[in-house]
């Protein structure tokens, strides 16, 4: 084996999924494929039972607080309130398939219709979010390991600490305080379509998009650091290098990918974290995404909005899990015969 095949298949390499292998991967695709939305139907039960249990009382929200108690008997009879959960839910489900969130009891509008505006916002933001922490958490961790013990590497480490330790909220603030109202440069809140042109968009929405960012490129950052400081470390490396492999030839070919794996990985539980951390920037910056339509429907009492946003924030959540799996199965084909034992 010659040293130009490291990449391929030396020590540390990953290697390419042949014979037995290969059924195996298609077996752990399947299950993941069948787990999903087995996953996503208890999240929806779970979901459904907990905003059923919400002291908030759909009768009140739609005909006001000062309804008599005959009305709002008969609007949950008219409503089918009364029936039993298994029913109630058995119902919904089959509407749900139906991609029918029923009405809204507060605003003259369907749920689907609401989470139709709200959900692409949302969409562009998160993946605006995302797309900026990969990047500079890519490059920082990479940077940062390369230097790792020099003081690129301790300034890269302090930034992330902090900007790790900062909230959303605080972040969110801080940016307006800053760029919205001493520098005048950006809005301090709204969103404009992208229909409108993409200057117009970007403007309003670059604000949420950095501070939703800052949070989890520091998270990948740290992981990419010591995964790639790990992998660097390793015998194919130096024997690859001693035989003449420039850095990029080296960095690119194999290091990387095998270093790529963890965050990759890790990276399905911290959009987790950016759907939560999302409610909190888009009602700091105005923005009328899924999380500013669930703070008010909890504020309105509106129970049917709150079920559908948390569905959809959950049936995301899966899909993208979803995908992180089989991107570790694809990059790392000897995960797949230790998830087949």
């Amino acid at each position: 084996m010659t040293v130009d095949t490291l990449p391929e298949s030396g020590i540390g390499g990953t290697s390419k999924v042949k014979g037995p292998s290969r059924l195996n991967a298609g077996r752990l695709v399947f299950r993941r494929l069948v787990l999903a939305p087995v996953t996503l139907l208890g999240v929806t039960f779970a979901v459904f039972v907990m905003v059923d249990l919400s002291p908030n009382d759909p009768a009140l929200a739609r005909l006001g607080m000062f309804a008599s108690a005959e009305a709002r008997e008969q609007f949950a009879e008219e409503n089918g309130l009364n029936d039993p959960l298994v029913v109630r839910f058995v119902r919904f489900l089959g509407d749900l398939v139906q991609f029918d969130f029923g009405d809204s009891v507060v605003r003259p509008e369907t749920v689907g219709e609401l989470i139709s505006r709200a959900l692409p916002v949302s969409f562009q933001l998160m993946a605006f979010s995302i797309a900026l922490a990969c990047l500079f958490g890519l490059v920082l961790g990479v940077l940062a390991a390369w230097k790792e013990g020099r003081a690129t590497d301790r300034a890269i480490s302090g930034l992330v600490a902090m900007l790790y330790a900062a909230p959303d909220f605080w972040l969110g603030l801080l940016f307006i305080q800053t760029f919205a109202v001493a520098l005048g440069i950006l809005p301090s809140g709204g969103y404009v379509p992208i229909s409108e042109g993409f200057g117009p968009w970007l403007s309003p929405i670059i604000g949420p998009a950095v501070v939703l960012a800052l949070g989890i490129m520091a998270a990948l950052t740290r992981i990419v650091r010591a995964s790639m400081a790990d992998e660097l470390a390793k015998d194919y490396v130096i024997t690859a290098r001693g035989s003449g492999l420039s850095w990029p030839v080296v960095l690119f070919r194999n290091v990387l990918r095998n270093a790529l794996i963890t965050p990759i990985t890790v990276l399905g539980v911290v959009i987790g974290s950016l759907m939560s951390g999302a409610v909190l920037v888009e009602t700091i910056f105005n923005l009328p995404g899924m999380g500013t339509l669930l703070i008010t429907g909890v504020n309105q009492g509106d129970l049917g909005v709150v079920r559908a946003v948390a569905i959809v924030a959950a049936a995301v959540f899966v899909v993208v899990n979803l995908v992180v799996d089989l991107l570790h199965v694809a990059l790392s084909p000897r995960s797949v015969e230790m998830s087949a034992q």
